[in-house]
């Protein structure tokens, strides 16, 4: 979702690009907990968000 908002095409919005970086933050520890899923896909699914949100660089997000 974050992505998609930083990648939209639209003019940047730095407070908008702000809020969705915080509200992905705030399921960081769902996805941890879903990193232990019994189900392999759950688990990958869970460890490729937690490494968009680790590798997640833009100048309006910095500010977190």
């Amino acid at each position: 979702m974050l992505q998609a908002i930083l990648e939209h095409g639209n003019p940047p919005q730095p407070n908008v690009q702000l809020d969705a970086h915080q509200a992905v933050l705030s399921g960081r520890p769902t996805a941890d907990r879903l990193t232990h899923d019994s189900d392999p896909v759950v688990r990958a699914a869970a460890q490729d968000l937690l490494a968009a949100i680790d590798s997640h660089l833009s100048e309006s997000c910095c500010r977190v």
